[in-house]
């Protein structure tokens, strides 16, 4: 027999959760559930659903819905893993400022409701929504990790509070799934010392840097929180992936990636693939940012839009600050709209020994950067190797561009004297033609062709 609220579910488990913790059922009716719920728990071994609502949430955005849970939580872990379910519903939570509202205790326990938009937690109060996290250690094992959990089909509100919606501190592999987060006046999702972990349909629209003068994104990864204290042991944020994400209305970024305060440590191995990056919100702050402590992030088909300001802001801002050591920045769209929202599409560095790649980063404005679509940090003592780069209107490249280059693409074949007029946009100083007609290499210096003749 299928119980109608959990498809899959046998009945008889959900009853046996009934009487085990509202208390024993009595006379025919108490018999008869007995008599149905014992072969099907028998057959299903431990218990390894547990619906809120049987521990008493209620769902209805009115009743405080902590406690009961909290304890759907607690027996997961006690159970040694296992699913905690929300029904459509909307779930009052309430922080406080010493303790989050609900806690991950064990591993393998997985949040699951509804869908992210019918089954939702909303914070009451200012404070930490959910805290899935483990406990500090210096060793590399993840021993003390929140390890293999996972959120799925699940919304959380924030309300217009401050404080995380989901802390990621000492966590791996963990896995996110069509999650959707909103309203919440601060950071979203704070990840410290994280490792092999997975995002995919992640949302999250209004949110973020709203609540005074912090400059702080939407998500953080970082080996360190100067706030928390945590990230001090001798491994990094690594082998994170963003998978079809979208970022909307944000004040002041949607996604760093950043070192935070550890000494030596260095975030690597971070993926991000079909992302969107949106906002007519913007309060200072890049889009996406990679610092020069990072190693191997690999960004691929990426959206960023400026569209406009908060109230109150007008400072045309950085979209993408990419810093990243052996990493690659590729097939990205920058667009704006019709205020000077961009300063410069994509503010470059990189450091000694390293490449930094762009391929196909392309800006479409609506207005032109007030700096250029490409600014290449002066502090920058590494390569370069920018392919396909421009922006539509404006300047194209800017700062202070390294005298050490990678290899160009094969050199661009020109019948008679080479100019700007030669390219379709305008190309950065370093680069080469031939003027197949009279036999001449070019080369573009500081705004200016020079050519030498071939033999």
């Amino acid at each position: 027999m299928v119980d109608p609220k959990v498809p899959g579910v046998a009945r008889g488990r959900s009853l046996r959760r009934r009487v085990l913790f509202t208390g024993a059922v009595t006379g025919v009716a108490g018999a008869a559930i007995a008599a149905e719920a014992a072969p099907a728990s028998a057959a299903a071994g431990p218990l390894d659903w547990f619906d809120v609502k049987d521990f008493g949430a209620v769902g209805d955005d009115s009743h405080d819905d902590t406690a009961a849970i909290q304890a759907a939580l607690d027996a997961a872990t006690a159970a040694g893993g296992g699913t905690v379910y929300f029904p459509t519903g909307k779930y009052k939570v309430v922080p406080t400022a010493s303790s989050p509202a609900l806690s991950v205790g064990g591993n393998g326990i997985r949040l699951v409701g509804a869908s992210s938009k019918a089954s939702t937690l909303r914070k009451a109060a200012n404070g930490i929504l959910l805290r899935m996290s483990g406990t500090p250690s210096s060793g590399t094992s993840g021993s003390t990790h929140r390890r293999y959990c996972s959120i799925e089909n699940l919304g959380f509100n924030g309300n217009g509070r401050t404080g995380l919606l989901l802390e990621l501190y000492y966590n791996d592999n963990s896995y996110f799934r069509d999650v959707f987060m909103s309203s919440n006046n601060d950071l979203c999702i704070d990840a410290v010392e994280f490792w092999d972990s997975r995002f995919y349909n992640l949302v999250i629209e209004s949110s973020g840097g709203t609540a005074d003068s912090k400059t702080q994104p939407n998500v953080w990864l970082r080996n360190s929180s100067a706030t928390s204290g945590w990230g001090y042991s001798a491994d990094n944020v690594n082998q994170i992936h963003f998978v079809g994400c979208r970022f909307e209305a944000f004040g002041t970024g949607a996604l760093w990636i950043t070192r935070g305060t550890a000494a030596t440590n260095n975030p690597n191995g971070i993926y991000l693939t079909d992302c969107k990056f949106e906002t007519s919100a913007m309060r200072g702050g890049p889009h996406l940012k990679v610092d020069a402590s990072c190693r191997h992030v690999y960004a691929s088909n990426i959206y960023c839009y400026a569209g406009g300001f908060a109230d109150g802001y007008s400072t045309a801002q950085n979209i993408i600050a990419w810093a990243g050591n052996s990493s690659a920045l590729e097939n990205v769209l920058i667009a704006n709209g019709a205020p000077a929202t961009v300063n410069s599409g994509v503010d470059l560095y990189s450091g000694p020994g390293s490449t930094a790649v762009l391929r196909n980063v392309v800006g479409a404005y609506a207005t032109k950067p007030t700096g250029n679509h490409i600014y290449y940090e002066s502090s920058s003592t590494g390569d370069f190797r920018v392919e396909n780069c421009y922006g539509n209107i404006g300047g194209q490249a800017g700062g202070t561009i390294p005298t050490r280059h990678q290899p160009n693409p094969p050199l661009r074949l020109v019948a008679g004297p080479v100019s700007d007029a030669s390219f379709t946009h305008t190309p950065v100083d370093g680069t080469l033609a031939v003027d197949s007609t009279n036999k001449r290499l070019y080369v573009r210096v500081g705004g200016v062709w020079r050519s030498t003749a071939l033999s």
